[in-house]
């Protein structure tokens, strides 16, 4: 049984690193981590297959490991997914609509969606403003926020609710960036600032745990749409973000 467990977790996340390249192609290199792990499961397939022996000691402690990775794992996808459905507030201050790729002058998927879901909210919300987050990648033609910006204003929003943020490349420098222009243009002094963060439903506890930390005012999640079939790569490569951010302080 669990021989044949780990020839078909293998099978299937190289089958699913193909999937990948097919569907959306390369554009980052994190898919090559499910041909690792396709590997990884190969190798303990391989080893029970052919009685190859290990020793106690170092069973033991990958075990260990494993058990400590699983756990972990668990917990922290438990807490992306919680926020993946919080409730959405209405009529907030201000919205920090986070960047996503940019291909040439168009949006990638994901920035669609997180342009789709900013332009409902704020149809919704006439009196809702938004900082439009993310500067300018090497193979990108415009910034990611001049693109949401157009995309925005073609769709009938009115530039004068829309605020630029160009200097961005992450997330934390997104939330930084913002905060400043919030604090210049939006926040009021007669009572405390309500956020709403947008951005991908994956990304959205890891968003709005770095605004919690890094800004003095009430933060929301509101969730743009996730790709179903990319959804699985997206909440791992979460995990790992998630982590790279806590050990830096961010959240």
């Amino acid at each position: 049984m669990a021989e044949f467990l780990l020839l078909f977790l293998g099978i299937v996340c190289i089958l699913y690193f193909i999937g990948i390249a097919l569907y959306a192609g390369l554009s980052s290199k994190f898919p090559v981590l499910w041909i690792l792990l396709g590997a990884g499961f190969g190798a303990g397939w391989a080893a029970l297959h052919f009685c190859i022996r290990v020793p106690q000691i170092l069973l033991g402690g990958i075990l260990c490991i494993l058990f400590f990775l699983c756990c972990l794992f668990l917990f922290v996808e438990a807490k992306i997914v919680k926020a993946m459905f919080q409730k959405e507030e209405e009529q907030l201050d201000c919205l920090i609509v986070l960047g996503a790729q940019v291909k040439g002058t168009r949006p990638s998927l994901s920035l669609e969606y997180r342009i789709r879901k900013a332009e409902e909210y704020l149809k919704q919300n006439p009196e809702t403003k938004a900082i439009l987050s993310g500067g300018k990648g090497e193979d990108e033609g415009i910034s990611e926020a001049e693109c949401m910006y157009r995309e925005l204003t073609k769709r009938g929003i009115a530039s004068s609710r829309l605020i630029k943020e160009d200097q961005s490349v992450n997330t934390q420098q997104n939330i930084a960036c913002s905060y400043r222009i919030w604090k210049q243009k939006c926040q009021r002094a007669d009572k405390p600032g309500r956020v709403g963060i947008v951005t991908s439903s994956f990304h959205l506890y890891r968003g709005t745990s770095i605004a919690r930390k890094k800004m003095d005012c009430q933060i929301y999640g509101i969730a743009a749409k996730s790709n179903g079939f990319l959804l699985v790569n997206y909440l791992v490569r979460e995990f790992l973000g998630v982590l790279k951010d806590k050990a830096a302080g961010n959240l």
